[in-house]
């Protein structure tokens, strides 16, 4: 299923010289994969210098919070084909591709700038969420009930392949939803209205969500809000890694293993972010005690 990708062009690789080059980075995996790998961009920047251009091919619903993020540069939606059955990505807002010196998929990159955990960042964020829409959510989420406001986040909206490990069932979360001083916030993009009903009748809890926002379509919207609340909590999916990109304070239950936490107990990618880490695959109950605790001293603590 390795994707192709259609430029011809010279491919970058560790070593090469940057600097006043116009290089071309191209998102690839998952939507919340362009924005992990985004971590090394601030990086690229560094390197190209004043004299050099940087292209940035993303998803199109992340081509706003992309462009705003890194003014610099010219920030484009990719398109993905089925080409013979070869998965295959142009970059179709790219012009004369003579004017690129040089291109590369992002997480290739980190070949070179993320070769140690050193390399990663430890603080800031590398997204930047708009701060008049920021502004304008924590004016909508003062229509909310009282208390500190915490997304909640707890599927993946893709059911394909074995994910579904990777997410708890929703009853596990009756620790977290019993703690005081909170009040929950939907960041669950998809159909949910399940969970919600759910959520009211068995544990007497609203997660409230929030009006005039497309939680899967509006991901700009979703960086602000996300920068609104007081802290997001869940599992890794798109949402969660946009909140966190954005220097968003968040709680991430993780699972033994996985991929991102690059053999560490932290996400080095994030630094506003806190891993919780269950025993072993499917064990949530201890996990979500740990992370229950956790949100009762952060809703305790002042202001």
């Amino acid at each position: 299923d390795r994707t192709q990708f259609m430029i011809d062009r010279p491919r970058w690789e560790p070593g090469m010289n940057l600097a006043g080059k116009t290089l071309l980075v191209i998102g690839e995996q998952g939507l919340g994969d362009e924005v992990l790998f985004a971590n090394v961009l601030p990086d690229i920047v560094k390197r190209l210098g004043l004299a050099g251009r940087l292209k940035i091919a993303v998803e199109s619903r992340l081509v706003p919070l992309f462009q705003r993020s890194f003014p610099i540069a010219e920030v484009g939606a990719h398109a993905t084909y089925d080409v013979g059955g070869r998965i295959t990505r142009v970059v179709p807002f790219v012009g004369d591709a003579r004017d690129i010196d040089l291109w590369t998929p992002i997480a290739s990159l980190l070949r070179e700038f993320r070769r140690t955990a050193d390399a990663f960042p430890a603080s800031g964020a590398h997204l930047t969420a708009d701060p008049t829409r920021v502004a304008h959510w924590r004016q909508v989420l003062e229509a909310a009930p009282a208390g500190r406001k915490v997304g909640l986040l707890w599927k993946s909206a893709s059911t394909r392949d074995s994910r579904h490990r990777y997410f708890s069932p929703f009853d596990a979360w009756a620790p977290v939803l019993a703690q005081k001083g909170v009040t929950f916030i939907n960041m669950q993009s998809g159909e949910c209205a399940e969970e919600l009903a759910f959520a009211k009748a068995k544990f007497g809890v609203e997660i409230w969500t929030p009006p005039g926002i497309d939680l899967k379509m509006d991901l700009d919207e979703v960086a602000a809000l996300s920068k609104a609340l007081d802290l997001v909590v869940g599992f890794s999916n798109a949402t969660l890694n946009i909140s966190a990109a954005c220097g968003a304070p968040n709680f991430l239950i993780s699972t033994p293993g996985a991929w991102p936490r690059l053999g560490s107990d932290r996400y080095l990618w994030y630094p506003s972010t806190r891993v919780f880490l269950p025993p072993a695959f499917g064990q949530w109950g201890s996990v979500m005690d740990e992370v229950a605790k956790a949100l009762g001293d952060f809703a305790d603590a002042p202001d």
